[in-house]
């Protein structure tokens, strides 16, 4: 008798919680606008090559380091 009531409440506040999540996400509805749109600063000349590139570093004795930093520009900026 105690155990069918005590299942009858759990079943009825599993019941509850599941109706109180179905639209949880549906809440937030705020429109989100980008604070600096066009800011070069931020964003750089969105046309233009990556800044990046423009970054000159020393050659060291053996040439590895150009080697290596020519890798990772064509991997990541690819002509």
């Amino acid at each position: 008798m105690i155990k069918s009531k005590i299942y009858t409440f759990l079943a009825c506040v599993l019941f509850t919680v599941l109706l109180s999540s179905c639209g949880y996400q549906g809440n937030n509805r705020k429109k989100l606008t980008e604070p600096t749109p066009n800011s070069e600063r931020v964003w750089g000349d969105k046309k233009g090559k990556a800044r990046q590139l423009a970054n000159k570093y020393e050659d060291d004795a053996t040439g590895k380091t150009t080697e290596r930093i020519e890798a990772i520009r064509t991997k990541l900026f690819p002509k």
